[in-house]
């Protein structure tokens, strides 16, 4: 049996496992692919940062939709290069738009949420609960959900540490629904 063909029935019996819950049979798959799939995705994106964030996000959708794989379309190598090729052009779009809309990230000071959310009859009460939140809550959200920034373009910016960026946002997401709701 040639070493490739051992290769794509360890990959196929991992791609299995992980559809019945399986996290060593995830990491098993990651150990043996992820080197090859960040390689093209430097490649493709020409930064290892961006590289790096399209994997995670490779992963998390073979976590999520392992049963999405069909043996008649190729092995699951192909399919995993297929998946992270599409999430790297899926990048390059998203950068392309974002620099043709923006020149800078705004500062904090820029930010006014009645300029930014644009405000009329159906969105005043986001306007308000948006004015309740703390103001690192209020600023990531916007730099998230409105600027389309990525968490560790956030995190760059503000000199922050990540695991700040996402509770901010996170603790202000849930504010806002409690706000909404009431």
């Amino acid at each position: 049996m040639s070493e490739q063909h051992s290769d794509d029935q360890l990959q196929l019996a991992w791609l299995n496992d992980i559809s019945m819950g399986s996290r060593q049979a995830f990491q098993s798959l990651y150990e043996n692919s992820s080197g090859k799939l960040l390689a093209i995705a430097t490649k493709l994106l020409g930064r290892k940062d961006l590289a790096e964030e399209v994997l995670q996000e490779v992963y998390i959708k073979v976590w999520h939709n392992p049963e999405v794989y069909h043996s008649d379309r190729g092995s699951v190598m192909t399919w995993l290069i297929s998946i992270m090729r599409n999430q790297c052009i899926d990048q390059l779009r998203h950068s392309q738009v974002k620099r043709k809309h923006q020149h800078k990230m705004p500062e904090p000071t820029d930010i006014n949420p009645q300029i930014d959310l644009d405000m009329n009859a159906s969105n005043q009460k986001l306007d308000e609960c948006m004015r309740l939140l703390k103001g690192e809550q209020r600023h990531t959200i916007q730099l998230a959900f409105l600027y389309g920034y990525t968490h560790q373009e956030i995190t760059r910016h503000l000199s922050a540490p990540l695991g700040s960026i996402k509770s901010w946002i996170r603790r202000g997401l849930e504010a806002l629904k409690r706000c909404l709701k009431s």
